[in-house]
């Protein structure tokens, strides 16, 4: 982690902190995600979170201008993400609205209980298809720094190859190859992806970056969001390892969700649930895959203590169909073996 020392206060950002009440005196790392940003509080009147991002991926469009822009749009259709009260795009920061730090992963660790975990999954499933509904009206696909959607080749890459290179290879020293699984990828793709209007996508909507402030959920990390097809930001949800949400559990929330849909767009539940399985597998790969290259590449070891929760709900799916994915089936129960 970046300590303030180390980040070169400009007089810029002076200037904007300070007409926002705060100070950069103690500023106050907090814990980031698997990406190089940086994230400070800032104390004063009323706190500010700095995001500090000096060399951020992408070409004419780069990551914080993402945020940027996609995150005034979410804002303008009533979306609930933080405030941006100021961007800085050659020294690479932005001034945010503190959400405080209790994540819906952090409000799922307390002393469970189920009607108050309930309440929060419902919201954040309201949240969910009012962002991808409305997300949508004027939605720029040129705002989006990685893609533009989620389609064939985007899925193959970063959810199929990452599992392939960074998590059986990378991760477990395996050689095992794309060519030797590229029937049941083909397969998998062609039905996670049969065609169909495309919506908003967060892409990464999942329990760490949904907080709770005031009572009432709102959502970070959308720099990713792109088109792409509705069950996906649902299944990151309900499938997350961060919180593992039991079967039961996520069978009755992608009805809720279901219904939820059905209220907002026609929706036929049988073809959605269909496309939405397949969906879940691939995500399911990309959760691995980052798992695998976070911990190896990045060094950040905390993440590998939830790929055996991952590499269970990867076998858990599989075993739903059993034989339409022989070699990834083999792949997972064999080599990977029972434990994860």
């Amino acid at each position: 982690m970046m300590t303030p020392a180390k980040v070169p206060w400009t007089a810029r950002l002076e200037a904007a902190v300070a007409a926002r009440g705060a100070t950069l005196t103690a500023a106050q790392p907090l814990a980031g995600d698997g990406s190089d940003r940086r994230f400070f509080r800032l104390l004063g009147s009323s706190t500010l979170v700095l995001l500090y991002h000096p060399y951020p991926p992408g070409g004419k469009v780069n990551e914080n201008d993402s945020y940027y822009l996609i995150g005034r749009h979410l804002r303008s259709r009533g979306g609930p993400v933080p405030e941006i009260y100021a961007y800085e795009r050659e020294e690479g920061w932005m001034l945010l609205e503190d959400l405080g730090d209790v994540s819906l992963e952090a409000a799922s660790k307390k002393p469970f209980n189920e009607g108050q975990l309930r309440f929060w999954y419902h919201q954040a499933l309201q949240v969910l298809v009012a962002l991808q509904v409305e997300g949508r009206q004027g939605f720029d696909p040129a705002w989006c720094f990685d893609t533009p959607a989620l389609d064939r080749p985007f899925l193959l890459e970063r959810e199929c190859g990452y599992f392939v290179g960074a998590f059986l290879m990378g991760y477990l020293g395996l050689k095992v190859t794309m060519a030797e699984l590229a029937p049941d990828f083909d397969r998998l793709l062609a039905r996670a992806l049969p065609g169909g209007p495309d919506y908003f996508l967060h892409r990464d909507f999942q329990s760490r970056n949904l907080f709770i402030k005031d009572g009432r959920l709102r959502v970070i990390d959308f720099q990713g969001a792109r088109l792409g097809p509705l069950g996906y930001d649902a299944a990151a949800l309900l499938i997350d390892p961060y919180v593992g949400l039991t079967p039961a559990w996520q069978k009755e929330l992608l009805e809720y969700y279901l219904d939820l849909l059905k209220d907002r767009l026609p929706v036929d539940p049988q073809t959605f649930k269909e496309q939405y399985y397949h969906l879940a597998l691939c995500r399911n790969l990309q959760i691995l895959g980052a798992f695998g290259f976070l911990t190896k590449v990045k060094g950040k070891d905390y993440f590998a203590r939830y790929i055996p929760a991952a590499v269970s709900g990867l076998r858990q799916r599989l075993q739903e169909r059993p034989g339409e994915f022989p070699r990834l089936e083999e792949v997972v129960d064999g080599v990977i073996g029972g434990g994860g």
